[in-house]
């Protein structure tokens, strides 16, 4: 427990006596003292011996520990792609701080939300022109507004220009 090691998550859950509380083996809450630890091989001992999950490392949700709005958030974009996102609408969505999203973005995807939604749109504008649409027809069906901009974000993405993807195709 005290490398906060996230491969032995679920293996066993570290139970603290004083607090009445079980953590995973990688939580980074305030390290107990050995005599109030007992280890247990689940989450349900841990439930049966009277404690209760962990708030900091969402022992109760593991092995999904992500909040539910990241999920809605993610199926927002999934299903909105033709639509040009902001950081605004983001934080009203979800309730929470825009730095709470991107941190959890950051954390979990390695990347920020408006990267990934691009990401999103591009990857679209891509399987639109493998479809047979022009380059241009993908671009403004995939919410781009600019042909330009669309062509040095489709370029920055796949290494090569929606135009001369098109051709091959």
């Amino acid at each position: 427990m005290t490398r906060n090691d996230s491969k032995f998550d679920g293996k066993f859950y570290v139970g603290v006596l004083s607090t009445r509380i079980y953590c995973l083996p990688s939580c980074t809450a305030r390290l107990p003292l050995l005599k109030n630890v007992t280890f247990f091989p689940s989450r349900e001992e841990a439930v049966a011996a009277g404690l209760r999950g962990c708030k900091r490392c969402r022992s109760e949700q593991f092995p999904d520990r992500f909040p539910a709005w990241l999920h809605a958030v993610l199926k927002y974009m999934r299903q909105n792609r033709s639509e040009k996102l902001n950081e605004s609408k983001l934080a009203l969505m979800t309730g929470v701080e825009i730095s709470t999203v991107r941190r959890y973005f950051n954390k979990h995807l390695q990347t920020t939300p408006l990267a990934f939604h691009r990401t999103l749109r591009l990857k679209q504008a891509r399987q639109l022109i493998e479809s047979g649409y022009d380059y241009l027809q993908a671009a403004f069906e995939c919410g781009w507004e600019s042909s330009s901009g669309f062509r040095e974000a489709f370029k920055q993405e796949f290494g090569k220009t929606p135009g001369s993807y098109y051709e091959q195709q």
